[in-house]
């Protein structure tokens, strides 16, 4: 607390204090009941006065000058207020001087802050001309009534004075109360909350129930757990237009872990995210999968020492090969959602490399569930794709060789691989996709690697 204080705020304070240091018995219903609401109306009187002092504070930089912050961040990280709080008093600050019937209102104790909010949210979400008109209803309404009853009191009102009866100020008003919020909560997970407009809230669910519909039968998750994954799917397509990648990996993501921890010796320490998000090993894992990994190297502290270069990415041709050969869908059998992340079959740490024989298209759902859900995946002899569930069940996407999926479970389309056939590779398919003439007449090995020079028998 700054060492310098108005004489007011002095009294205060030692009122306070006195207050904190009164360890008197009192067991009377009557004056229990008395101290707690003229204790709260003190409070709400406290606060008014702090608003103003806020304000005072800002116009001269105060926090700036003594502090290096801005009065949020001061707020916050000095005071240690909740973001919430300490936004909602900077929008006291910034906009009752333009509603002083409100300003009043609450300077005087008549409504607390959480009052004003309301009542500036109400009003602000009129049209220009009958906010005044409004407000001092809205201010009444506050004295009687907690916060929570003034938006829903503005549709009632409005029709009582007989400001809109065409519904066009409410239809307006539901307008200018969109919006969404998304605050961090522990450990780097998310929460979200709004107010959509209809034909926003109508494309969303649209999209929510196509990005989130179960992938197959196998699929447990709730609905809620689908919405929340298609919230995922829908962000990715939109970062990466939604296609899969084909010029390299989508995405770089900068993981802080140690290189036991990623190549799978250690399982004990946890990840670092750049904003401060802890993750499990092996949802890094999961991360890199599909990514550029940089090498870089720490000392003891910590420190960056040295930054290599980007290594391990599939790169073009594999991308587009994989893609074909899979006929652009998830390697697990009926999977209806879109492919979007490249899945290394044999993992890096275990010394997989990064080769079309060791790709597989994936849905962000499967490829969760070989990294974090316990499932292993692997190519059999025959080139098709073998899950295995943790109790040990077994599931089979077949491929033909022209690489369209067979998700029976029974007879694939033959057992020759699409390594065996040499004369043709996927990616020849994809020539004109590129810019060239297909190399068709050669055969190759399964590194895409001519086995026999033109001219030559």
């Amino acid at each position: 607390m700054p060492a310098i204080l108005s004489p007011a705020v002095t009294e205060v304070v030692a009122a306070v204090d006195k207050l904190r240091a009164d360890e008197s018995l009192i067991t009377a219903p009557e004056m229990l009941v008395g101290d707690v609401e003229a204790l709260l109306e003190a409070i709400t009187v406290v606060q008014a006065v702090a608003v103003r002092r806020l304000r005072e504070a800002r116009a001269v930089d105060a926090t700036g000058e003594l502090y290096g912050r801005s009065p949020k961040r001061w707020l916050v990280e000095d005071l240690l207020l909740p973001a919430a709080e300490a936004s909602r008093l900077l929008r006291l600050v910034h906009q009752l001087p333009a509603h002083p019937a409100t300003e009043t209102a609450h300077a005087d104790g008549q409504i607390n802050t959480g009052h004003a909010a309301a009542i500036l949210t109400a009003v602000q979400s009129l049209p220009a001309g009958i906010r005044e008109t409004v407000e001092p209803h809205l201010i009444e309404r506050a004295r009687e009534f907690p916060p929570e009853e003034i938006a829903g009191f503005v549709d009632e009102l409005l029709q009582g004075l007989g400001l809109d009866a065409a519904g066009e100020v409410r239809r307006e008003r539901r307008h200018v109360q969109r919006g969404v919020d998304l605050a961090t909560t522990l450990a780097g997970t998310r929460c979200l909350t709004g107010t959509l407009t209809p034909e926003v809230g109508e494309r969303l669910e649209a999209a929510l129930a196509i990005a989130g519909q179960k992938s197959g039968p196998d699929d447990d998750r709730t609905a809620r757990q689908r919405r929340h994954d298609a919230f995922g799917v829908l962000a990715d397509a939109y970062l990466a237009a939604q296609a899969p990648s084909f010029t390299g990996a989508p995405r770089t993501v900068i993981v802080t872990l140690d290189l036991d921890t990623l190549e799978g010796r250690r399982s004990d320490t946890l990840a670092t995210l750049p904003s401060g998000a802890v993750v499990s090993p092996d949802t890094a894992r999961r991360l890199a999968c599909d990514a550029e990994l940089i090498p870089v190297v720490l000392g003891r502290s910590g420190e960056i020492l040295d930054i290599g270069q980007a290594d391990h990415e599939f790169t073009t041709p594999i991308r587009r090969a994989a893609y074909l050969r899979d006929g652009g869908r998830c390697a697990f059998p009926r999977c209806a959602n879109p492919c979007v992340e490249l899945h290394h079959l044999v993992f890096r740490r275990h010394g997989g490399p990064t080769s079309l024989d060791n790709a597989a298209w994936l849905c962000p759902y499967h490829h969760h569930l070989v990294h974090e859900g316990g499932w292993t995946l692997r190519r059999t002899a025959e080139g098709h794709y073998q899950w295995t569930s943790p109790h040990g069940r077994q599931h089979i996407r077949h491929l033909d060789p022209l690489g369209r999926r067979s998700d029976r479970n029974g007879e694939g389309h033959g057992s020759q691989t699409l390594d065996e056939r040499a004369v043709r590779r996927p990616e020849d398919d994809l020539g004109r996709c590129v810019g060239r003439a297909p190399d068709r007449q050669y055969p190759r090995d399964r590194d895409g690697r001519l086995t026999r020079q033109p001219g030559t028998a």
